[in-house]
C-alpha cells in the first residue's frame, strides 16, 4: 500500500518538472521569437532603405543635366583605387572629361545622394548602373535601354533591360562593404546564387532565402530596381525629356 505522503511527494515532483519544462520552452520560444523579430525588422529596414535609394536616384536624374541637356544618373562610388575619384567615400566617381563612370558597379554613392546608405546590417548597398543612363556628357534619351537583368535562382527571368540594380548582401554579408570601407570575403563557392550578385556581370539574383546547405547554397541577399519605362516616364513628368 502506497502512503498518501509518498503520493503527494510524487505529485509535487511531477508538478516541479512540468514547471521546469514549461519555463524552458517559454524561454526558448521567446528567445527565438526575439531573433526572428530582429531579423524581420532588419529586412524591413533594408527594403525601406533600398526604396529610398531608388527614389533618390530618380530625383538626382531629374535635377542633373548632362552636357547635351539630358538627365543622367549618378555613378557608383568605386570600391578600388583604380581610376578617377576616391574609393569608398560615398561620392560618385567619374571621368569628368568623358562623363563615363570610373566603375559601372560599386557602392551606392550615399554622400552624393544625401543618404545614410547602410542596410539593416550596417553594410553599404551595391549599385550597378547601365552606362547609357549615367554619362554626364551624353545623358539618357527616350530610346535608351537598360542592359541589366534579374533572375531567380533557378534561372527564370524576373526582369530585364533594367537601368539600375541595388543589392544588399543580407545578414551573412558575403561580398559586402562595411561602413568603414572594408570589403568582406566573397561567398563560398557553394553559394552559387550569392556569387552571381558579386561577379560583376549583368544579371543579378532575386530569390527567397535559402539556408546554409540548401540547393544552390546559402542565399539571403535582397535586391531592388526600377524599370527603364519607369525612369523615362519620371524624366518626362519632370520635363527633362
Amino acid at each position: 500500500m502506497i502512503s498518501a505522503g509518498r503520493t503527494r511527494q510524487r505529485g509535487a515532483g511531477l508538478l516541479l518538472l512540468l514547471i521546469f519544462v514549461g519555463t524552458a520552452m517559454g524561454y526558448y520560444a521567446v528567445r527565438n521569437f526575439g531573433r526572428t523579430s530582429q531579423s524581420d525588422s532588419r529586412i524591413r529596414m533594408t527594403n525601406t532603405v533600398m526604396v529610398q535609394a531608388a527614389d533618390a536616384l530618380v530625383g538626382y536624374a531629374a535635377t542633373h543635366v548632362a552636357t547635351d541637356s539630358r538627365p543622367y544618373l549618378p555613378c557608383p562610388d568605386k570600391t578600388t583605387a583604380a581610376g578617377p575619384g576616391t574609393a569608398n567615400d560615398g561620392q560618385e566617381d567619374r571621368n569628368a572629361g568623358t562623363g563615363v563612370c570610373a566603375s559601372a558597379e560599386g557602392n551606392l554613392p550615399w554622400v552624393t545622394l544625401g543618404l545614410v546608405g547602410l542596410d539593416g546590417w550596417s553594410h553599404r548597398l551595391r549599385y550597378r548602373v547601365t552606362p547609357a543612363f549615367s554619362n554626364s556628357v551624353t545623358g539618357m534619351q527616350l530610346t535608351s535601354v537598360g542592359i541589366l537583368g534579374a533572375n531567380s535562382a533557378s534561372g527564370a527571368v524576373i526582369a530585364s533591360a533594367l537601368p539600375v540594380v541595388l543589392v544588399s548582401h543580407g545578414p551573412n554579408a558575403w561580398g559586402a562593404t562595411n561602413s568603414s570601407g572594408v570589403v568582406n570575403a566573397l561567398p563560398p563557392v557553394a553559394n552559387v546564387s550569392e556569387l552571381k550578385n558579386t561577379d560583376g556581370d549583368l544579371v543579378f539574383i532575386r530569390n527567397a532565402e535559402v539556408a546554409s546547405g540548401g540547393v544552390g547554397g546559402e542565399f539571403d541577399d535582397l535586391t531592388h530596381w526600377f524599370t527603364t519605362a519607369t525612369l523615362l516616364a519620371q524624366m518626362q513628368a519632370a520635363g527633362r525629356l
